[in-house]
């Protein structure tokens, strides 16, 4: 498939995802829930394998943790387990698994004995260095109600969790949960039904060099809907936000979504498709990497109430190529240079036209570019477009406006400054590419009626003196009578030949470039009638 793009402004496809509540099997899904009859698989083809660390009870996803996946889960550990007096199951505790080379999990073991107690702790993240982390606990004496907490490693003690503390965003009025750091340590994403919340909704709060917090504030864009939205996880190139939602447009219970960040925020919402998503939940969406990640569902045939799964998402390998090509003719323009600019703006491609005035980028699904081109003599020209994820080819040319021909007086000589008027080698045929450049002359001289011009013809040093004095005389006259053709009168007009004798770069022996800068005409300004 192939689609063929025009210069327009389009919006663009974003992606975002969502968790369930830890105790989501009390819920009532179906009164929560925007339900799509169908949605198909939107373009993304996953595939969902278990993970080998599954128990007959509840496991989550969380996050990674250095080489190391972070879960929580309700299995038994022992003989005799406390159990959460609501959800009938052991208390949530914190897991590290080691990530086998296939992406399958090792057997989960105890994360930290210090913080795993008998409450239910949840989600947790990590600063990239490994030394501070965020995590999720129930609040004492109401085991469904979250607060987060911040704990630093203990220098002395590797492993060692130690400095726990409250975040001040915290209240036991309502629920703070599901945290999220960015890779700079610099913002903190969480979920909360905090007064002014729809439900539960995504919220972001800055957490400064100093050790204090700024205030919690709700994501930018349209994200957050009157259902619940939770667990907020960055791509790995930090572009999207992947959650989960029982709003937007799903398959019922909470869909995995993601969503690309703009400057206007995440305004654009994109359902996973079916082969991630069903009409149970599916949270916790954790990427390893741009392919690669984990997600928590309930889903029929698993081991337990909810199971986390390894998938990987097949992407279509995606291309946009096009020419650069004058406004006025059409004509293919080499040497072109033509830039591409994502979503925020950040240059992703650069390449220069080849001689029919191509170019190629890779792209990526979901995205908003712009096309810039560039060149001496011209107009910028760009080209703005969106991809999807199921069009591996688009076809986007650039337009370039040439500029008015420049009229440079010195004390030797006036004249109109070009390009140079390009011949083929042993030829007076004006080639297609430079009618545009003589185009920009006819504009002068019609916008200047009283200059009359020499047209003075240069070869390269190739070839004997005779011959190239007769070769550049018709050049010259070859140019002279396109600018006749195009209504300049005859009588403003001189052509002379001077060979190789006067050549703009002396060089022995000469590049192809040093030739092709020799072989030219100059637009000589004679006389003014005024």
């Amino acid at each position: 498939m192939k689609k063929h793009l025009f210069i327009a402004a389009f919006t663009i496809a974003v992606f975002t995802y969502a968790q369930a509540p830890y105790n989501v099997s009390l819920m009532n899904l179906s009164s929560h829930t925007a339900v799509k009859d169908s949605i198909g698989d939107n373009g993304f083809k996953f595939e969902a394998l278990t993970t080998g660390i599954n128990s007959k009870y509840s496991d989550y996803g969380s996050g990674l943790f250095m080489d190391k996946f972070i879960s929580f889960s309700s299995r038994k550990i022992g003989a005799i387990a406390k159990k959460d007096p609501v959800t009938g199951e052991p208390y949530t505790k914190l897991y590290c698994s080691d990530i086998k080379e296939n992406w399958d999990l090792s057997r989960p073991l105890l994360f930290s004995r210090v913080l795993n107690k008998n409450e239910n702790l949840g989600t947790v993240t990590f600063t990239q260095d490994g030394n501070t982390m965020f995590f999720t606990k129930n609040v004492e004496g109401n085991t469904q109600m979250y607060q987060l907490y911040k704990a630093v490693m203990n220098p002395e003690k590797i492993g060692e969790w130690i400095n726990i503390e409250p975040l001040p965003v915290n209240s036991t009025s309502y629920s703070i949960e599901n945290p999220h750091l960015n890779k700079s340590g610099d913002m903190l994403y969480f979920s909360s039904n905090m007064p002014g919340s729809q439900g539960y909704d995504i919220y972001k709060m800055a957490v400064n060099e100093d050790g204090t917090y700024g205030e919690a504030l709700p994501i930018e864009g349209l994200i957050n809907t009157e259902m619940d939205e939770k667990y907020p996880h960055l791509s790995v190139d930090e572009k999207f936000l992947f959650f989960s939602s029982t709003g937007h447009d799903n398959l019922g219970g909470y869909d995995v979504f993601k969503s690309r960040r703009t400057k206007k925020g995440y305004v654009t919402i994109l359902n996973l498709g079916n082969t991630i998503n069903t009409e149970r939940d599916e949270i916790a969406f954790v990427p390893a990497t741009e392919r690669i990640g984990y997600i928590t569902s309930n889903k029929s045939g698993g081991e337990g109430s909810y199971d986390i799964y390894r998938i990987t998402e097949y992407v279509l390998s995606q291309s946009v190529a096009g020419k650069a090509l004058d406004f006025e003719t059409g004509l293919p323009l080499a040497n072109v240079s033509v830039k591409l600019y994502d979503t925020d703006g950040t240059e992703v491609g650069n390449a220069i036209t080849n001689e029919k005035g191509e170019y190629i980028f890779p792209i990526s699904s979901f995205e908003y570019y712009t096309l810039v081109s560039d060149k001496e003599g011209f107009f910028k020209g760009s080209t703005i477009f969106n991809t999807d994820n199921v069009t591996p080819l688009y076809d986007a040319d650039v337009t370039l406006k040439a500029r008015p021909a420049e009229i440079v007086i010195t004390e030797e000589k006036s004249y109109i400054k070009i390009d140079n008027i390009q011949f083929d080698y042993d030829s007076a045929k004006i080639k297609d590419v430079s009618t545009i450049t003589l185009n920009t002359v006819v504009e002068t001289l019609n916008n200047n009626p009283e200059i009359n011009i020499a047209l003075n013809a240069h070869t390269d040093f190739r070839g004997n003196d005779n011959y190239n004095y007769r070769l550049s005389n018709r050049r010259a006259a070859s140019a002279m009578e396109y600018l006749i053709s195009k209504g300049i009168s005859k009588d403003r007009l001189q052509s002379e030949g001077f060979g190789e004798k006067r050549p703009l770069i002396d060089c022995n022996p000469c590049t192809e470039a040093q030739h092709e800068a020799n072989r030219r005409i100059e637009f000589i300004i004679l006389e003014s009638t005024n």
